[in-house]
Order: structure tokens, then sequence, then C-alpha cells
């Protein structure tokens, strides 16, 4: 660049010379200009094959480096030329000389008409562009013939009529790059190189223009003087293409729906033709004046109306604006959650359709947040909508910009893992329990949040309802194997679900008919074997497959929702016959009836007082009645737990079953009311044989003792595991070897007959 600069310096400072009359050899003048144009000529070329430009300013940029390098060939033929005529006054320029000129022009040109533009304009734009342009062409030009080309007649000596088309290409390149820029706009290549090419090529061609005084008054050589600095802007226009960035550059400006080059157009030819007229007669020249007067009134009424039709433009543009905006933000209301802004169901289920119409490989995950009613039970549905919004965040982070994370409702989400099968998705579950496993701080609360996840293939052949299903199936399993746990699709599940529907359908088909009834498993007192109590114990006859075990139908109810009502069932059933057991038949000794209730149970809402609305149906004393829950029911569950102490608030005693088996038996200790801890039969059955065990079952003793509660021996099967019991500590017991489960009557008589002999202390 400060070549070029150099070189544009010297070309001044050699028209000052020869303009205050010193001849010095021609040779000097000429020494600067091919160079100037061959160094701008190479910096184009480098700057094209500078990274991070794109294709179409590649190109441009060589077309560029093209057109200045041949300007330079010219200039040297120029030379030539110059020294060959050196003795004729004023050099005439060779044929050959004009062609090369002019093939640089041309090259510059043809680079501008391939300039892509900023937006496809279109037919009617395209239209009033080449008018534009012929009527600003057409204007400069006259402009150029009256004080240029008419004027002197050393245009002839000078090259005749190529030499004059030459400068009249070089300034169409001028015009038509400053009509391309005001017009259309260019999306590639810099707008303010844009600007210093409009600008070095409009002073060439300016030069160029006033080359029969140059060599008239003066002796410059013209070529001589105009090259260096139009080289010097394409130096310049190269630098700022190389220094922009895209981001550097400024956006592109909303066009105006007209454009004032035209009309400045006019008014230039309106001046001109005024100063020419200035020395014709009155009469011509007030001809002249009213026509220009009437140009500029009609030309200032169009301006107007186009100026108020560009304000009513733009407000209906706005308007449009406003409207696609609004289109827009429905439309994403439409597919996205409002809560937390991920997918919603219409989304998910489209996208998943896309996927199984493509025959893409995918899957589906379905995740349901372990006891989030408790939060909102307990907090507030405020906090449990923020943290719904936590959740969904850890949850964005834990896929691929090309997965989707949706909210199907509550607190339930789904995910679509593209291009990856359930097996290989098993990875990102495993990264969801991780994530989920930091507690979440929302409004001043720690919460720990779990999920039971299931996961299934998007399979061809399949619709979005099936493939839904399956993972649904999937994350059901995995709740039935605890909280926190994820589980694929197997067929098994289907196989399952398919015998849970039909045995649930009999299920209500039995409660209706009255295909239930109730055994009771006497609670005895050692080591006399006294009865003290009795487990309701429910079977069912089915009248085709005869007897179904519980441990067979009790599952499936738990798994259809039927255990709420068949323990409903259970719980009313019981506390009647033992309030006929007490008023009716005199069974008067201290004695309770147990009743088994289910996690599902106690999670339902208003559950104490279903209990209460029992004790009072039957007639039954709260303290004749005792609630067994697994740990597992009312591990972690604030919900259970609150319904044990209103139970408890009741005067119903409360019986942790299966003691020793759960998740965290001393803890749970603490939290829930407990009367009577029942030892799970799996420490009995060896304890006779096994120190381990026999050690553990005295620990458990101990620890009822020590907490002033009750102790119950389950699964005593023999005379020898009652006697070891007794003699570690045991004071109650329930098995096979005192009773197995007995009709509601005998065990009647065997309470009944207790209450006739003398009780003893226990």
């Amino acid at each position: 660049m400060a070549l070029s600069a150099a070189a544009t310096a010297f070309s001044i400072v050699w028209i000052i010379v020869l303009s205050l009359g010193f001849r010095p050899p021609s040779l000097i003048g000429w020494s600067v200009t091919a160079p100037s144009a061959w160094l701008a000529g190479g910096y184009c070329w480098w700057v094209a094959r500078g990274a991070g430009q794109e294709p179409a300013a590649r190109r441009f940029w060589r077309l560029a480096a093209t057109a200045i390098t041949l300007i330079g060939v010219g200039a040297t033929l120029n030379l030539r030329d110059d020294l060959t005529h050196s003795a004729a006054g004023v050099t005439p320029v060779a044929s050959s000389t004009v062609v090369v000129y002019m093939s640089g022009v041309v090259v510059m040109l043809w680079g501008l008409l391939r300039l892509p533009g900023r937006s496809q304009l279109s037919v009617t734009e395209r239209r009033r562009f080449f008018l534009d342009a012929t009527i600003v062409v057409l204007t400069v030009g006259m402009f150029a013939w009256r004080l240029s080309f008419s004027q002197f007649d050393e245009w002839r000596d000078l090259g005749g009529t190529l030499s004059v088309l030459s400068v009249i290409l070089l300034a169409c390149v001028a015009i038509f790059t400053f009509i391309k820029l005001a017009l259309v706009g260019v999306s590639v290549v810099n707008r303010g190189a844009l600007h210093m090419l409009s600008a070095a090529t409009g002073v060439g061609a300016g030069l160029g223009a006033l080359a029969p005084i140059m060599a008239t008054k003066a002796q410059i050589e013209a070529a001589a003087i105009c090259i260096p600095p139009v080289a010097l802007g394409y130096v310049l226009a190269a630098r700022r293409q190389a220094r922009a960035t895209p981001a550097a550059q400024p956006q592109a400006k909303r066009r105006r729906p007209f454009s004032y080059l035209p009309y400045v157009a006019v008014v230039g030819l309106d001046g001109l033709l005024l100063w020419v007229a200035r020395n014709h007669p009155v009469n011509d020249a007030l001809v002249a004046g009213a026509a220009v007067a009437l140009t500029a009134l009609v030309v200032y009424r169009q301006i107007s109306a186009l100026k108020d039709n560009g304000r009513l433009l733009n407000r209906v543009d706005a308007t449009v604006r406003q409207l696609q905006d609004a289109q827009e933000q429905l439309s994403h209301q439409a597919d996205h959650d409002a809560l937390t802004g991920l997918a919603n169901r219409r989304l998910f289920e489209h996208r998943m359709r896309q996927a199984l119409d493509a025959d893409a490989q995918a899957s589906v995950v379905l995740i349901d947040l372990d006891d989030f009613k408790t939060v909102n039970d307990r907090l507030g549905h405020v906090i449990g909508d923020e943290l719904l919004v936590a959740v969904s965040e850890r949850l964005r982070g834990c896929v691929r910009p090309d997965d989707t994370v949706a909210r199907l409702g509550g607190d339930e989400f789904a995910m679509l893992l593209a291009s990856l099968t359930a097996d290989a998705g098993t990875s990102v579950l495993d990264r969801i329990n991780i994530v989920l496993s930091a507690p979440i701080r929302v409004a001043g609360h720690d919460l720990l949040v779990r999920c039971s996840t299931g996961i299934a293939d998007v399979e061809s052949g399949l619709d979005t309802t099936e493939v839904l299903r399956r993972a649904d199936l999937a994350m059901y399993a995995a709740k039935e194997a605890g909280k926190g746990q994820y589980a694929s699709y197997e067929p098994e599940l289907d196989e399952r679900a398919n015998y849970d529907a039909q045995l649930g359908a009999e299920l209500r088909l039995a409660m209706d008919r009255g295909d239930f009834r109730l055994l009771f498993q006497p609670v005895v007192r050692l080591p006399d074997g006294a009865p003290v109590g009795a487990e309701a114990l429910i079977r069912w006859h089915h009248p085709q497959r005869g007897v179904i075990p519980p441990d067979e139908f009790i599952p499936a109810a738990e798994r259809t929702g039927l255990i709420v009502p068949l323990g409903a069932w259970v719980l009313n059933e019981a506390c009647r016959t033992a309030a006929g057991w007490l008023n009716d038949d005199h069974a008067t000794n201290p004695w309770t009836v147990s009743v088994n209730i289910s996690a599902r149970q106690l999670r339902e809402a208003g559950f104490s007082r279903r209990v209460s609305a029992a004790l009072s149906a039957a007639g039954l004393p709260a303290e004749r009645l005792m609630i067994e829950v697994t740990e597992t029911a009312v591990f972690d569950s604030h919900a259970a737990a609150n319904a044990l102490r209103e139970i408890s608030a009741l005067g119903v005693a409360i019986a942790l079953d299966d003691f020793g088996t759960g998740h965290s038996s001393l803890g749970l200790l603490r939290k829930i009311p407990v009367n009577v801890l029942k030892v799970d039969k799996s420490f009995i059955d060896n304890i006779t044989g096994s120190t381990a065990e026999a050690t553990i079952a005295t620990a458990m003793v101990s620890l009822a003792n020590g907490l002033d509660l009750g102790v119950v021996a389950e699964g005593v099967e023999s005379a020898a595991q009652a006697r070891q019991l007794h003699l570690i500590g045991y004071r109650l017991s329930q098995g096979f070897h005192f009773a197995r489960p007995l009709p509601a009557e005998e065990v009647r008589d065997l309470l009944v007959a207790e209450t006739k002999r003398a009780p003893l202390a226990v």
C-alpha cells in the first residue's frame, strides 16, 4: 500500500511540474505507472486466495486483479506509443493499446455484473434498476460529450473513436458500481471496499476525460497520471476486504421503495441545459427556463407522492411484521409447553412420526418424576412449577441438539433420541440419573428428584401410539422395580400387560359378584399360644379357575389401580367382621384385627378419612384396628408418612410389616408413628440352627423393647422355633405352627373362648 501511495504522490508531483512549464523526459512520468498497476493486481490476487472468503468474493477479486493487471499492460503499450512518437507533439494511442485498456475495463465490468445481490430482485425491480441505470449513464454521457468530447479536436489525434469509447466504458464502470451499491447492494464483497473501487474508477474516468486539456495545455499524458491513483484505490479496497470479517460487515439496510438517482440525473441535465442556453437568444433561454421549472415541479410532485407511498408501505410492512410475529408466537405456543418451553405432546408425536415415516433409527424415552405430588402438596404448585422448569433444563443438558425433549403433561417428560437404539440410549438414561441425583435449589429448598424411566425403539411398521405404549410399559416396569430405576421394553411386558388387563377385568367382575372373602390368621401369645389378634387376608375364589393365590392377583391389582377399591373392601369387611366379634359374640379380651395397606392406598388423598369412615360404619373402636404397611410403601414418601400420622391420631395402631427387609428400617422408626414391628419370616426360618440369624432376631427384639414397641415374629412353623423365640424375648408370634388362615367364624370362636378363660400376663 505504501508503494501505491508513493506512486500516486509521484503522479501529483508530475502534474505540478508539467503545469509549471518544465519538460523533463516523459519516461520519468511513465516509470511508476505500469508497476503500480501490477502491484495492485498482485495484491488483489493475494486477497482472492485468502482464507475466509466466499467463492463469489474470490472470483470477484480474481477478476479485479486481472482487470488492473491488463491496465498495467496497457500502460506499458502506451509508453511504447509515447516513445515511438515523442517528436510528434500529441502522442496518438495505438489501437492495440486501446484494446488492452478496454479489455481491463470489460473484465472489471464483468466482475461487477456477476456479483450476487443481497436478495433476489423481482421482475419489476430488475426493470426499474436497468431504467435508472440507463438514465444516469445517458446523463453522464451528455455531460462528458458537452464538456469534453465535443470541445476538443485533440480527441481525434489521441486515438479517435476507440479512445473515446474506452473512456466512456471506464466511466460506465464507475457509474455502474455506484448504482449497484445504491440500488441493489451485494452480499459477498465488503461495502467499503466497493466504495473505494467506485471512487478510484471514477477518478480514473474523470482524469481520462480531461486528456485533451492535459495534452494541449501541459503536455501531460493522461494515462500516466490517472493509472497510479486507480491502482491505489484497488489496493485500499483489497486491503479493506482482507481485514473485514462477516461479523464486522454492516447489516443490509432496508432499501427505499424508490431511488433519488434518476431525479438527481434530471436535475443535473436541467442545469446543463440552463448553462448552455445562457448565450442563446432571450426567447430560447425563456423556453429552456420554463422547461426546467416544469421538470422541477413534476419531479417534486412525484417525489412527494413516492414519499407518501413509502410511508404507507412502511406502515403496511410494520403491520405485516406484527402479524408475522404474532403468527410465529402462536405457532410456537401450539408446539411448545408454556411452562418449560420444551416441545409439547403435539410436536413430539409429529417428530416421532417423521422418524417412523423415514424409517430412521431412533428410540423414545418416557420419564415420570417419583413422588412429585408430594412437592405440590407440601410446598405448593408454584414451587412445583419451578422444580419442573429446573428439571427440564437438566434434561436438555443430557441430550444432543438433534434430540427432542418434551413435556407431555404434569410431571411426565419424554425424549426422542435420534439415531440411537434403546440399548445405546441407556447411556442417556444413566446420564439423567446422574444429573438428577444432585439436589435442585428452588425458593430456598434443596429438593431431591428421582425418576422412573422407560425406553423403547422406534421401529418400522409401528405408529406413534404403539411406540409410546411400549415406552410406558417399560416405565411402569421401572416403577415396580423401585424408585430411580429405568427399564427397556421387552415383549414379556406385553404379555404381562395383557394378563393384567384380563385379570383386571375379572377382578372388577369378582368385586361386583362378591367372589372375594377374608380369612384371618391368628396372632398368638408366647408361650401358651393364646390368640391376641388376627391378620385379615384376602382370598379369591374364581368360578372357573378356582382359588387364585394373592401373590398372583395382588400385583395385578397394584398395576391396574384396582388395589384401591379392593383394599377399601378389605378394610370395610375386616372392620365389620371384627365389630361382630366384639359386639355380637362378646369377645371382649384385648385383641386387634390387622389389615394390610398398599403403597398406592397410602398415597390416595384423604385415606385417613376412609379409615375413620370404615370404623364408624362398622362401630369398631379405633384401638381394635391395626394398619400394617411395608417399609417400601412408606420409604421416602411424605404423603404416606402424613397419612400414617393422621391414622395414628385416630387411635389406630401402626405395624411395620416385613421389618428388616426394606430400605432404611431404623430411619423409618423416627419418621413414622409405629406401635409394632413384625419381623420378617426370612429371619425366623433358621433361628434354631444359625447363630447369625439368632443374633439378628435378638437384636430386633432388643431394639423393639428399647423403643417400647411391640414385636411379632412372623412365619413360625415349628415348636422349636417358638421355644427359641420365647427364650430370646419374643412374646407374640404368627405362623402355620399355630394356625393357618382361618374363616372368620373359627377365629371368633378362638377369641370368645379366650375371653372366658382367665387372662394371662403378657
